[in-house]
């Protein structure tokens, strides 16, 4: 599909997190019916984050802890996307600004321009500042990483249960969290309790010696919250057989396990990174040297009248001398504030400060045990665990997600955790793409997203100028690749390329072609030159060279006396004809004078160096996909093809497709540059 979708907005929250759901949900009850409000994020749920590590645990169902936005929003214009840029308005503009971003599906991307900009992005995790960490880790920010999580936890147990090594037994049943804080502190409680409350049921295992280890850099664990709360749970996480390792940082993770800086390793084969929080990067841009947006006490981006910004992507005073924390109470309350403001700037009205202070925090421990800071007061153990368990319950948004949460935790209390490992991950390394003849992969003038490899059947290629003539087809059979071009220079598709019978090809998207090609340098040197193939005539041949040279007919520079063979001739009969005729390529043709393929001096000598007999029919060895060209076609037309097919010679065929004659690159350089030549001498 070509060309942008555009769409406009009255208010467009970015970010489908604590902050931009709730700010579009305080939108939609103050502000009239006739005023649109969209948001945009890259999934269609919300995720209630806090009760992520009891999905992993196994204690919650992963589809009990999210909530469609759609539910929520029932004003609000949901949109699923990636945001790729946001362009903010000139300063005297009576809009914001417009976001871009690419919707699965669509080649095209899609533009919505906003009369107000609330940006409330959050966070993304970077763990490549730790080698092998991208590789080898896990993480803990979706709902799908904890489901991943949960499956790779029971495939380990599974593996074990089976291995005979006993270094490697050991290596699957030890758990690695890099990280101490809420959410490496209760990862490693819950993985815990799975991995405890398992053992009953893999009786090879019982015996064995398991680890969970949680790696932390500073020496208390939980460090958000005070002294004596983080040694209350070290103690109690301790005693349950949890083991830290604090003062270590990692330095890198392999397929072998934890390298820590102190040069210790810790062999595993299952590690979950806690850590790496990094800014988004589209707002690069437009964000301070952490990049976070800055916001005065109003919420407003600094300099900016109609553009917002909210929660974890945000340096916002808190109203109380410091800056707002990376917190759900903060970003929760950010969004009303901001909602309530952007209202009263569409109604001229005065815009109040955000100010709040935090009303406390809690971490579970797994087992029914927790801390709680709630003020002054300090709470640990089970009555911790029930405040925890009864506050989140409250803050969960919708009543059937409060009660599917309730039924789930009753249940536990008299049946075994949930050890089914499913997994989230799709069949196939690489994801391939089956057409039915006549079916398009993709037009000329397309966004390039992939490289393609044909596995079966036929692709072909047809390049239009800007006039909509077919200027150049090819066509491509298993084996053969193609999409590298416009990846490599122009990013988007030069040509169309459509099913010629029902075909298959293995897709490499952009990313995956990009990582390649970025490190495997020979690689990309094959693919720049392979992607050549497909250039016009004109940009191949000198530019000194008249346009109507290349329009002249083939026939008039072939060669029309060809030599042929039959399919059933030899190598012996073909060397005769060599040695005899002194030609270097015979087409091989039917009883009708019908191309089925094509010898070359390179296939003799080919075959020659292989000892192959004498008498062997040459079919086997010949050439068979052979690209022809039309005697009244251009020039061009097989100048194009002699460099696609990095071949000397062209076969020409007549309207019925009979072989009329030969053109080498011979004729070429003879007849088309031979003039210009003696003219600029």
């Amino acid at each position: 599909m070509n060309g942008t979708h555009e769409r406009q907005t009255d208010v467009l929250v970015l970010g489908g997190g604590f902050a931009g759901t709730r700010c579009a949900a305080r939108l939609e009850k103050l502000l009239p019916k006739d005023r649109q409000i969209t948001l945009l994020s890259s999934e269609n749920y919300f995720v209630f984050q806090p009760l992520l590590p009891e999905v992993v645990g196994a204690a919650l169902a992963p589809t009990h802890v999210v909530c469609p936005l759609r539910h929520l929003l029932r004003r609000t214009h949901i949109v699923r996307g990636d945001i790729t840029a946001i362009e903010l308005a000139p300063q005297d503009a009576a809009f914001a600004g417009t976001a871009v971003l690419a919707v699965e599906g669509l080649d095209a991307p899609v533009r919505i321009r906003a009369d107000h900009l609330v940006v409330a992005l959050g966070s993304v995790v970077d763990v490549t500042r730790i080698p092998g960490m991208t590789e080898h880790a896990l993480q803990m920010k979706d709902v799908a990483d904890a489901l991943t999580l949960r499956h790779t936890i029971l495939t380990r147990l599974e593996r074990a249960a089976v291995v005979d090594d006993e270094a490697e037994q050991k290596a699957l049943l030890t758990f690695v969290v890099v990280g101490g804080g809420f959410s490496g502190v209760e990862t490693a409680a819950e993985i815990h309790d799975l991995v405890h409350g398992a053992m009953k049921f893999y009786p090879t295992l019982r015996d064995r010696p398991r680890k969970v280890v949680c790696v932390h850099s500073h020496q208390q664990i939980l460090p958000e919250l005070d002294e004596r709360l983080g040694a209350h749970a070290l103690k109690v996480l301790s005693k349950r057989g949890v083991e830290f390792r604090l003062g270590e940082r990692t330095r890198a993770a392999s397929r072998e396990g934890v390298h820590l800086q102190s040069g210790a390793l810790i062999p595993c084969r299952t590690i979950v990174c806690t850590v790496g929080n990094a800014p988004h990067p589209v707002l690069a841009p437009l964000a301070d040297d952490k990049g976070r947006l800055v916001a005065d006490g109003n919420l407003r981006a600094l300099g900016r009248e109609r553009v917002w910004a909210i929660g974890d992507c945000a340096r916002i005073p808190d109203g109380r001398g410091g800056i707002s924390p990376p917190t759900a109470q903060f970003a929760t309350r950010q969004g009303d504030v901001a909602a309530d403001n952007i209202a009263a700037a569409l109604a001229g009205r005065a815009l109040k400060e955000f100010r709040h202070k935090s009303q406390g925090q809690l971490a579970t421990l797994g087992h029914q045990n927790a801390v709680a800071a709630l003020g002054r007061l300090r709470v640990t153990g089970f009555l911790a665990w029930w405040m925890w368990r009864t506050i989140y319950l409250a803050k969960l948004p919708r009543f059937d997600r409060k009660l599917r949460v309730v039924l789930d935790w009753t249940l536990n209390l008299f049946f075994p955790r949930e050890l089914t490992a499913m997994s989230t991950a799709t069949h196939g390394d690489q994801p391939t793409i089956h057409l039915e003849a006549g079916e398009k992969l993709f037009d000329q003038g397309d966004p390039s997203t992939a490289f393609y490899l044909v596995h079966s059947g036929q692709i072909e290629l047809t390049r239009c100028d800007k006039d909509g003539k077919v200027c150049g087809t090819d066509r491509l059979g298993p084996g053969e690749h193609f999409g590298e071009g416009s990846l490599l220079r122009s990013k988007v598709r030069t040509t169309t390329a459509v099913a010629v019978e029902p075909s298959t090809v293995l897709s490499f998207p952009a990313r995956q072609f990009r990582a390649l090609t970025d490190n495997f340098k020979g690689l990309r040197s094959l693919l720049e030159a392979t992607s050549r193939r497909f250039s016009p005539a004109d940009s191949i041949v000198p530019a000194w060279v008249p346009a109507e040279r290349l329009q002249m007919p083939v026939s008039s520079l072939m060669t029309p006396d060809v030599v042929t063979l039959r399919p059933d001739a030899t190598l012996r009969d073909a060397l005769t004809s060599f040695l005899g005729r002194g030609v270097n390529s015979f087409p091989l043709t039917d009883d009708d004078f019908r191309l089925v393929g094509i010898v070359t001096s390179t296939d003799l000598f080919g075959a020659l160096r292989r000892d192959v007999d004498l008498e062997q029919r040459i079919f086997t060895f010949c050439t068979t996909r052979v690209q022809c060209v039309s005697h009244d076609a251009p020039v061009a037309r097989a100048i194009e093809i002699m460099r696609r097919r990095d071949v000397k010679h062209v076969v020409v065929t007549d309207a019925n497709e009979r072989v009329v004659g030969i053109v080498s690159i011979k004729d070429v350089l003879a007849k088309v540059l031979t003039i210009d030549l003696a003219a600029r001498r």
